[in-house]
């Protein structure tokens, strides 16, 4: 649905779904009448925007080769020649699908994970939430420049990510490789796609200002999900990038998406044995030494009194199982 026409807080799914129905079917009417031309206003320069297809393939070649299953190869190729076919010549359209469907990976495996835990199978915390964040705001970014305007266009992103949505999880109870490598796939896809449009419009895009919510996002002061997102970067370096054009706009979303790779390289490997993309556990980089927990508990008289009777009743109980060893010999 288009963000103008989007409720202003939750409501049954009933509710929303014939909200988004009677909305999308005036659209689908007006679209129909117009013949499928954009009906909403759209910065007059995104017309003049180009990406070649057969550019986005020769990067693809020209770089080193991701191993991929047989059955994740084909799901990828049906999707970059649908992708090819429905979006040719419409850049700014092809990133909002692609966005669109990027959000899917981080929906599909909190899915398969909270499953997991509620079986009690497998818990691990993840960064679904950084990752995903960034996909959106990268998906917002291409909203405010139109790429959601056409009718038909909405449909297929959306659906067409319900569908990539299913797969993922089938994939990741099949094999957590097979899901974890269709998405690199994807990825180093989108950083091939946003490289190749930044490279062949590069005069243009500097003399456009960013939109708005572009510099909420990169310029904002509260970078922690941003930052959290980085597990390719060496410890203790932050990415501060620059957002003054839409050149440095797309460029950060490259950048964002070369994470994004490595992230999911990095899951990959680790699902093969190799070593976590981030150390384990929960709270792992703030674990209290045992000092540090008494410290804490004991710091208020309520700690303190429960710390001591506490003690008490192991001391006791010790004291009652070392009588009864010795009664035994």
């Amino acid at each position: 649905m288009s963000q103008r026409l989007r409720p202003p807080r939750p409501m049954s799914g009933w509710d929303l779904a014939m909200s988004n129905f009677k909305a999308e079917w005036r659209m689908l009417l007006r679209a129909a009448k117009f013949r499928g031309s954009a009906l909403r206003r759209m910065p007059r320069y995104v017309d003049s925007l180009r990406l070649s297809n057969q550019a986005v393939k020769d990067r693809e070649e020209a770089r080193p080769q991701v191993p991929t299953p047989p059955p994740v190869r084909l799901a990828y190729d049906v999707l970059c020649w649908f992708i090819d076919v429905v979006f040719e010549d419409r850049p700014i359209q092809r990133f909002w699908f692609l966005e669109t469907v990027a959000r899917m990976p981080y929906f599909a495996y909190s899915s398969v994970l909270h499953l997991y835990e509620t079986f009690g199978w497998w818990r691990s915390p993840e960064l679904r939430a950084a990752e995903e964040d960034n996909e959106l705001h990268h998906l917002l970014i291409m909203e405010s420049l139109g790429g959601d305007q056409r009718w038909l266009d909405r449909f297929l992103g959306q659906h067409g990510a319900v569908a990539y949505y299913w797969i993922l999880v089938l994939f990741f109870f099949v094999d957590p490789k097979w899901s974890y490598n269709f998405s690199r796939l994807i990825e180093a896809h989108a950083v091939d796609t946003y490289g190749e449009f930044v490279d062949a419009n590069k005069e243009r895009l500097r003399t456009i200002p960013p939109p708005p919510i572009a510099v909420e996002y990169y310029l904002n002061d509260e970078h922690y999900l941003f930052d959290k997102m980085h597990t390719g970067l060496p410890d203790g370096v932050k990415r501060r990038p620059p957002c003054a054009t839409l050149y440095d706009v797309f460029s950060n979303i490259r950048d964002d998406e070369e994470q994004h790779v490595l992230t999911m390289t990095a899951c990959e490997e680790w699902s093969k044995g190799g070593r976590p993309p981030v150390d384990l556990g929960f709270n792992f980089n703030s674990k209290l030494t045992k000092e540090e927990y008494v410290r804490k508990v004991t710091q208020s008289s309520h700690g303190r009194a429960a710390w001591i009777a506490w003690g008490d009743e192991v001391a006791r109980i010790a004291e009652q199982d070392r009588a009864e060893w010795d009664a035994r010999q």
